[in-house]
């Protein structure tokens, strides 16, 4: 496309129209450049904010799962104590029978 100027001062106003569209194109990029880098620091901080967010939640997890370890420990000892319990008491049931068993047996005898 080829443009041909009739005077100078045509020539001239083009010029001057070019130089403030460069000018306004200028200010624009500036514009553009300062909420590009606003945004970047605005992502660096949300980003940031995550990961002291995940540390804490990583935290709590190793807690919660160090609290399940101890319970777990508890809950073994519980179940052995359950099932020394229920021998004893077997063995006290065994005992019991076997009283019966004389008691039956001296009852039964003649005096």
């Amino acid at each position: 496309m080829s443009t041909t100027f009739g005077s100078f001062e045509e020539f001239w106003a083009a010029m001057g129209r070019l130089y403030d569209q460069t000018l306004k194109h200028e200010a624009l990029i500036a514009e553009n450049a300062a909420k590009h880098e606003a945004l970047i620091a605005a992502n660096a901080a949300q980003i940031a904010a995550n990961a002291a967010q995940i540390a804490g939640n990583a935290a709590q997890i190793s807690q919660v799962g160090e609290q399940m370890q101890a319970t777990d420990a508890r809950l073994d000892r519980i179940a052995s104590m359950v099932a020394t319990v229920a021998g004893t008491v077997a063995k006290q049931s065994e005992q019991i029978e076997s009283h019966e068993r004389r008691l039956e047996r001296l009852e039964g005898r003649p005096d």
